[in-house]
């Protein structure tokens, strides 16, 4: 077991950040008039308020006589936008703004005014007025069975239905069967900084824009592919390969400072694109930085699901057969559609099993990534299912999960490269103090209030991603690496550093880390859980090209005192190349006495991408405590317990924290997070922080985390496997079977609302 260490550096961006230094992408707007020599102007977006029709006709007069307004630019004189092909996810692919007259959703840009100032630029968007058509057809907001279609592929191209054995067979013929249907809700990601953008174009017709993304070159194609600049390369192409087209920067550039909370929300966005259109038409650098209702309609979210899960097996609670099928809220403009079954397959040892989706194309802006896709709301569904199943059975909840425990990857049969979650179990139960509790439904009291425990598996894939780096060792001992990477506050950027600076045989504090521009190499979608690793492997590559090139010209050195040893036997070591034998020479002095300043490489991971040997997945137990007040239904976690193995912690003390968070998100999403929408007109009514219920201090619990350090080299040289969406897995479906074991009332759907609990007074007999 791992914990925090003093050891384990301190975030480097943490000061700049807490002292607001750290510069966010609206921040950046003087950086851009400057490089233009023109005064930045502002920009503000109208958006519909129908769901479908189409404009008759728009009157700007009003907002064009206002003072500042420099502009108001529709579908009438809007620039032309070229079709764009990037990642799955968002509108982009399916939906460009300002090209038509046709609606499509309740707050889609219907036009953009651009003002001196940003007060200004609002304010006339008020005044512009829309007369609309009628629509063809009734537009749809309902998850209706009735129009849900089945897709060939889901999330990132994994397939909509995944099979074997013979699941149908299995379930007629098992002794014990559980057939339950778990309902969640719409949710949106409420970072705490709005989209922004800050775009500029220069006299030659190259763009510039600073935004808050997490794909910054998925972003820079979709600019490029829109204003036609003349890329060439597919971008399925630059993915695949991890390496960009020669002379995008001189096309168009992406600067991306610090981004200020992203999770699946920031890439493939609308208004980065609406602020270059903006500058185009206004001959000078436009800010648009959305409000935070705007975040609703103008950014992706999570949609809602309805999941039917049906177990069979014996008695002794051992699965044949586990099916899951998913019907899932979609948009007509969206190419994403939520991956509920990716992980339910490596899940646990049954012999027959079926995953599979509907989508149901709705009226809305589309739903897209959000933390943990697909997972966090499939482990409510499955884990929920098998606390029922669990009960049924008259079995302990982790003996249930203990007796299906798979040995082995179950849709492969390949072994693991490493896999620890036995333990994670054993660690979290005897903290929370599992084997302790009252096992009897509602059979535990304090203080008036009914106690529960509840637990579930969590689980996350592990992702590594085509990507590129360049390492430079400089003269002074000093080394610098570059990826375009992105810092979502994850601590991506420190624990990139520790890796940099592990491979290159030097301290932190001799290490720097750029980041964040498109000019600099191919960075992979910061999504995935997958940034330590896909960058961290491109860096080490790199790294290991440098201290080749070093070792060669060590040993053809007849000045050196490694001259003659064969290259490949020296390593980097505290700035020196050493031998075996303890003969060493510090890299500073090879490069002077070979007169030069530095030496630098750059590689790509692409080859390392292939088929996994070994299944590969990182896992944890999430246990919860709660306290239910059977008069009101208030539910109170009182303490959550979540144990993980992800491999190898870069920073035990970044990863403590992005587990805690991840637990805390999921604390939201079983007691408050929903996104309601209005059934009549399909606008998000709950669009701000005041309604749009999140965890804060007061309802966050004593929260332990608990983590198991893995020797997964196995699976990857680094050992790494991801670990920062992984916390908010399980600890809905914890939370509930908790609140099922303190009252014995169910809640199938989230989140656990006080008036689905109102009946939980009744409580049955208590069981002991």
């Amino acid at each position: 077991m791992t914990r925090p260490s003093p050891s384990s550096p301190r975030r480097l961006d943490g000061r700049a950040k807490v002292t607001g230094q750290a510069r966010y992408a609206a921040d950046l707007a003087d950086d851009a008039a400057n490089a233009e020599e023109k005064r930045t102007a502002h920009a503000a977006v109208v958006q519909s308020t129908r769901a479908s029709g189409r404009i008759l006709a728009i009157d700007t007069a009003a907002a064009c006589a206002m003072p500042g307004v420099l502009l108001v630019m529709t579908h009438l004189d809007a620039p032309r936008l070229k079709p764009i092909q990037t990642l799955p996810g968002g509108e982009l692919g399916r939906f460009l703004p300002l090209q038509d007259i046709h609606l499509h959703y309740n707050g889609q840009p219907l036009a953009v005014v651009v003002a001196d100032t940003r007060e200004q630029a609002r304010y006339a968007a008020s005044k512009v007025q829309v007369r609309y058509g009628p629509a063809e057809r009734e537009p749809l907001f309902a998850l209706d069975e009735a129009h849900a279609e089945r897709p060939e592929k889901v999330g990132a191209g994994e397939p909509g239905v995944t099979e074997r054995g013979d699941p149908d067979a299995a379930f007629a013929q098992a002794a014990e069967r559980l057939d339950e249907s778990y309902e969640t809700v719409p949710q949106h990601h409420n970072a705490l900084e709005p989209g922004a953008a800050v775009a500029a174009w220069d006299a030659e017709g190259r763009l510039t824009v600073h935004t808050a993304t997490q794909y910054s070159y998925g972003d820079a194609y979709a600019l490029g592919q829109a204003f036609d600049l003349g890329l060439r390369k597919p971008f399925a192409e630059v993915m695949k390969s991890g390496e960009a087209e020669s002379g995008l920067d001189g096309k168009v550039r992406l600067i991306v400072p610090f981004t200020g909370g992203a999770f699946g929300g920031k890439k493939g966005n609308l208004h980065p694109l609406l602020a270059a259109m903006a500058a185009r038409r206004a001959g000078r650098p436009v800010s648009l930085e959305l409000t935070r209702r705007q975040t609703f309609s103008l950014m992706p979210f999570r949609g809602g699901t309805r999941q039917r899960i049906r177990l069979g097996g014996n008695a002794d609670g051992r699965l044949s057969v586990l099916m899951q099928d998913a019907l899932i809220q979609n948009s007509t403009l969206s190419n994403f559609i939520e991956p509920v079954g990716e992980m339910t397959p490596k899940l646990y040892a049954c012999e027959h099993l079926r995953t599979s989706h509907r989508a149901v194309e709705m009226d809305i802006n589309a739903p897209s990534w959000m933390r943990a896709p697909g997972v966090a709301v499939s482990q409510f569904a499955i884990e929920s299912a098998m606390d029922e199943w669990a009960h049924r059975l008259g079995l302990d909840p982790l003996e249930l999960r203990l007796r299906n425990y798979a040995e082995v990857e179950p849709q492969g049969g390949q072994p693991w490269s490493s896999k620890s979650l036995s333990e994670c179990y054993r660690l979290a139960a005897e903290r929370i103090g599992w084997n302790a509790r009252a096992r009897g439904i509602g059979a535990m009291r304090e203080n008036g209030r009914c106690i529960g425990y509840g637990m579930a598996t969590a689980v996350y894939h592990v992702a590594q991603m085509p990507a590129s780096a360049r390492v430079r060792l400089n003269a002074d001992g000093t080394a610098v690496a570059a990826s375009s990477t992105h810092e979502i506050g994850q601590g991506g950027a420190t624990a990139l550093t520790q890796i940099a600076a592990e491979a290159l045989g030097l301290p932190l504090e001799r290490v720097t880390l750029e980041w964040g521009d498109t000019r600099l190499p191919y960075s992979s979608l910061t999504a995935g859980s997958s940034t330590t690793l896909s960058l961290g492997a491109a860096i080490g590559a790199a790294a290991d090209q440098l201290r080749q090139q070093l070792a060669e010209r060590a040993v053809k050195d007849a000045a050196s005192p490694l001259h003659g040893l064969p290259a490949e036997s020296l390593r980097l070591h505290d700035g020196a190349l050493q031998a075996g034998d303890g003969r060493r020479e510090k890299v500073s002095e090879l490069l002077r006495r070979q007169g030069l300043d530095g030496l630098e490489a750059q590689a790509s991971t692409a080859s390392q991408i292939g088929k996994p040997v070994f299944g590969r997945g990182a896992f944890g137990a999430q246990f919860a405590r709660v306290a239910v007040e059977p008069l009101t239904g208030e539910i109170r976690v009182q303490r959550l317990v979540g144990a993980f193995a992800c491999g190898r912690l870069i920073n035990p003390l970044l990863a403590r924290s992005q587990l805690m968070g991840g637990m805390v998100w999921g604390l939201g999403q079983a007691l408050f997070e929903q996104s309601r929408l209005d059934p009549r007109n399909g606008r998000w009514m709950n669009a701000d922080l005041a309604e749009a219920l999140v965890a804060t201090q007061a309802d966050v619990p004593d929260i332990e985390v608990l983590t198991i350090e893995e020797d997964d080299r196995r699976g990857h040289p680094l050992g790494v496997k991801g670990l920062g969406e992984i916390g908010v897995v399980g600890v809905a479906a914890a939370i509930a079977n908790a609140v099922f074991h303190a009252t014995g009332k169910r809640i199938r759907s989230l989140p656990l609302s006080p008036d689905n609990l109102l009946d939980a007074t009744f409580m049955p007999r208590a069981e002991r």
